[in-house]
């Protein structure tokens, strides 16, 4: 229980950083498959955290794949991150309120998702790095188009999730 509290209070301290990453997520408000800025924000902070990421994944431009680890458990945790089209919206506002006249937005919180299993990919990193190595991969897995674009079917054609323990 006392290891699970450390992550627990690491995630805790680093709070700020994931909330930002979820702002700006929520600032592109990309559509579906067009997440080139969302997807070159989380392809940059995964790697300097010292994931090893492999864009595009599945032919898709905007899809990635980090990497952390080695061995058994492998553990997948999926991101999401495209916006829908008229949801614009101004950050904090509990009424309507457009940021962008029929603008697009995170109506469904894949702003936040996306944030919040970015941090749990963080958090397992962490425990790897204690671990030491041969105790287990995370495999964080940035999938677009989920609105609509259908990519986890072609992650899946494409055998993209193949080898997972844990998902």
């Amino acid at each position: 229980m006392a290891d699970k509290q450390k992550y627990l209070n690491w995630l805790d301290e680093h709070a700020g950083f994931f909330a930002d990453v979820s702002d700006s997520i929520w600032e592109y408000a990309q559509l579906s498959l067009m997440e080139e800025k969302s997807c070159a924000l989380y392809v940059k902070l995964l790697r300097e955290e010292g994931f090893t990421v492999e864009t595009p994944v599945a032919n898709i431009q905007t899809g990635f794949k980090a990497t952390y680890g080695s061995g058994r458990p492998v553990i997948g945790i999926l991101a999401e991150y495209d916006a829908l089209t008229g949801l614009s919206q101004v950050a904090g506002s509990t009424t309507r309120q457009e940021l962008v006249k029929n603008g697009t937005g995170h109506g469904c919180g894949h702003h936040m998702l996306g944030a919040g299993a970015m941090a749990a990919a963080y958090a397992v990193k962490k425990y790897l790095e204690d671990a030491g190595p041969g105790h287990g991969t995370v495999i964080f897995f940035g999938c677009p188009g989920e609105e609509g674009g259908a990519a986890k079917a072609f992650y899946a054609r494409d055998h993209v999730f193949d080898g997972l323990d844990i998902a």
